[in-house]
């Protein structure tokens, strides 16, 4: 029988938080990249392919993309797309509704913004288009979740630290999927799990040129199906 409903912008909006949490409970790690003003440029595209190439070949699964209002930045997007459909795509940096409304019609599966901008984020609920909030404070979670937000990024991680969540968790019952970014390292992953958090964003510091940095690789294949249930 055919579905003659039509799924509502919010119910997108909540299918797509569930579907990063799934994925990042499999594979609790999100790596971050940013193509460079001289790639953006010159379309110099291959050596990008490359990187995400690579990546996939060690199992990576999530891998986010950050923003950049450069006019070449959409042609890059559509070809790395149209590359690697097994990869969950999603787009970083995101702080205004223009750039939300673009990366919407570009087909992520997910977003990121570095802060909690609740109108913006009502934009984002009317797409159907997950924007997980950077959020510090106790209030920024709550609003997040009042706000309906079962995922949420905790942003600068590594100055806040590694016992925050074990400080805030009595009086936030229960926590939403913690994502931890923000100078965070390869080395610690595993630790920062153990106590609680969801899952590791990391970045520019897993990436030498073109190499990617081998704990990567080992961690990878040590934990294929990491799950902190």
């Amino acid at each position: 029988m055919l579905n003659i409903f039509k799924s509502s912008s919010s119910e997108i909006w909540q299918q797509k938080q569930d579907e990063l949490i799934a994925s990042l409970t499999y594979q609790p790690l999100l790596i971050v990249l940013r193509i460079t003003e001289d790639d953006l440029d010159n379309l110099e595209i291959k050596s990008f392919l490359t990187l995400i190439k690579t990546l996939q070949s060690l199992g990576v699964r999530n891998i986010e993309i950050a923003w950049s209002s450069h006019k070449n930045w959409i042609k890059f997007i559509q070809e790395i797309k149209k590359e690697f459909k097994e990869i969950s795509f999603g787009a970083a940096s995101i702080t205004n509704s223009n750039s939300l409304e673009l990366i919407t019609k570009l087909g992520f599966n997910y977003a990121m913004s570095p802060c909690w901008d609740i109108e913006l984020q009502k934009r984002a609920k009317a797409l159907g288009q997950a924007l997980v909030p950077g959020v510090l404070s106790p209030s920024d979670i709550q609003q997040a979740k009042n706000f309906g937000y079962r995922i949420i990024k905790l942003f600068p991680a590594s100055v806040i630290g590694i016992n925050y969540l074990n400080q805030i968790k009595a009086s936030i019952n229960p926590l939403p999927f913690v994502i931890a970014a923000g100078g965070m390292s390869i080395i610690n992953i595993n630790s920062w799990l153990e106590q609680g958090y969801g899952a590791i964003a990391v970045g520019r510091e897993l990436i030498q040129k073109e190499s990617v940095d081998p704990q990567l690789a080992e961690w990878l294949k040590a934990t294929p199906n990491f799950s902190t249930n």
